[in-house]
Parts: structure tokens; C-alpha cells; sequence
């Protein structure tokens, strides 16, 4: 009967680094996508739209990002409205009546545009924007 030597090499801290290397590429990659998607999503303002002359939307737009903490990645924006609110929120959950589980104002309230005009409101529908942007592609 022969003798074998059976020698082991610890190669785990190898292993862990190219597999933390592989998790922060594919993070990098659905934050890429879902924030993709969210920009597309995301609704446009114009002057049509708004009643407002001479109005360019695209700052929701234009405000999506994503960003990566420890194995989590994070796609939103932290745009506010002129007067401080946020307006991703406002927009991703709808307002007044329309609002997601009928949580927004009961009661119409009045706003002044940016021409200086008044407007009565009961609130803004919900746009999905970000939600869409992962349920919509889950299979990826």
C-alpha cells in the first residue's frame, strides 16, 4: 500500500476578494440599470403641461442617481422643490386625493405658479417612477 501526503493551501482570503470584487461590479451594474430606467420613467414638465410660459422641465430627471453602501445599492434623488419640500416624493406617491393609500389631503388647496397665477388643486396623481423601474425588470 502506497503513502500518500495529502498538502491544503488556504487560498479563502483569494476567493473572498474576487467574490467581493464580482458583488461590487454587480452592484455597479443594477444601480446603472435601475437608475436607467428610473430617468426614463421619470415625467417631463412643459409648458403645456404646467400652464407655466416659457417652463423647461428635466430637473427630476436630470437629478437621478445611484449609489453604493456596503452590499446595497441606493437609486433616487434628493431633489426639493423651491420651496423645500421633496418633490421625487411628491411625485413617486402622488398628492391631496390621489395620493398612495389615501393618505394625502382630503380638502383642495390653492397655489400660485410661477407666473404669479393662482390655481385650485386637489392634488397630483402618482407617478412610479422608481418603483416601475425595479418591478418592472425584475427578471434582470
Amino acid at each position: 500500500m502506497a503513502n500518500f501526503v495529502v498538502k491544503f493551501t488556504d487560498n479563502s482570503n483569494i476567493v473572498l476578494s474576487a467574490l467581493n470584487a464580482n458583488i461590487d461590479a454587480a452592484l455597479e451594474e443594477v444601480g446603472l440599470r435601475v437608475e436607467s430606467y428610473a430617468i426614463n420613467n421619470a415625467p417631463v414638465g412643459n409648458p403645456q403641461s404646467t400652464g407655466v410660459v416659457g417652463y423647461k422641465g428635466g430637473s427630476l430627471r436630470n437629478s437621478i442617481t445611484h449609489k453604493i453602501v456596503g452590499n446595497s445599492v441606493f437609486v433616487g434623488t434628493n431633489i426639493k422643490s423651491k420651496e423645500g419640500y421633496p418633490y421625487a416624493i411628491a411625485v413617486e406617491f402622488g398628492t391631496g386625493i390621489h395620493a398612495d393609500n389615501g393618505n394625502g389631503r382630503k380638502s383642495p388647496w390653492a397655489y400660485k405658479d410661477k407666473n404669479g397665477d393662482w390655481h385650485w388643486t386637489r392634488g397630483i396623481k402618482p407617478t412610479h417612477f422608481l418603483r416601475n423601474a425595479v418591478t418592472g425588470h425584475n427578471s434582470e
